[in-house]
């Protein structure tokens, strides 16, 4: 799968499927590329969810965010039976589960996200799964972790993570000044959910958000 940066990835982190659809519509409306079934609609209504959103939008990558911990290769080709191009694994897993995950990629041509969420050296966890073949990392900034975090800077890491690896980088953004900042330095992907999409105009936030983006991009040097 070829992508052309800058993606823009709408987290659908309802508990709900009909929910999920409906501000994928909105999302779509708005300019994003990438949709994501998010954790808690996994968790909540299951992996069939994957599928679900996929009939509804087949012209868009979906991605399924398990935050997997184990089992990378069993999640990679469910997401093959579901109709999904991308799964994420958590880079706080074993090695063996990433290393499980980009093994069953070969097979099934899912895409292998690592999610950086939690890690104490994201640089060299980031270089190191690039080594054994993952697709993209994804800078994830957890809701936790910025309350507890005076900066409120969802792009700290990034920098060093441009530096350590070649393969596509996402960051998990708050709003756009957030993703503005890290397409402007390279990153390939930005993700958006809850913290735009919850007010009263979804669409014409989404839309804002999708504009500067595009505008703020400049390919890493």
């Amino acid at each position: 799968m070829n992508i052309k940066p800058p993606v823009i990835q709408i987290a659908l982190d309802y508990p709900t499927i009909d929910e999920a659809i409906a501000m994928a519509k909105i999302g779509i409306q708005a300019g994003v590329d990438w949709l994501e079934v998010g954790t808690p609609l996994i968790v909540a209504q299951g992996a069939a969810t994957i599928g679900q959103l996929k009939r509804a939008y087949p012209d868009y990558p979906v991605l399924a965010d398990y935050k997997t911990m184990d089992s990378g290769g069993k999640n990679n080709l469910l997401t093959q039976k579901q109709g999904g191009q991308i799964m994420t694994i958590c880079a706080n897993a074993p090695d063996e589960t990433v290393q499980a995950g980009v093994a069953a990629a070969r097979e099934s041509g899912v895409w292998v996200v690592v999610d950086l969420i939690g890690v104490k050296n994201v640089a060299a966890r980031a270089k190191q799964c690039e080594a054994w073949g993952v697709d993209m990392v994804y800078l994830h900034y957890g809701a936790d972790q910025r309350r507890a975090d005076a900066t409120k800077d969802s792009v700290q890491w990034l920098d060093e993570v441009l530096k350590a690896v070649k393969i596509p980088i996402g960051v998990g953004t708050f709003d756009a000044e957030d993703a503005c900042r890290a397409v402007a330095k390279g990153a390939e992907l930005v993700a958006i959910g809850h913290p735009v999409i919850s007010g009263g105009d979804p669409l014409g936030a989404l839309t804002d958000y999708c504009k500067r983006v595009r505008a703020a991009y400049k390919p890493r040097r």
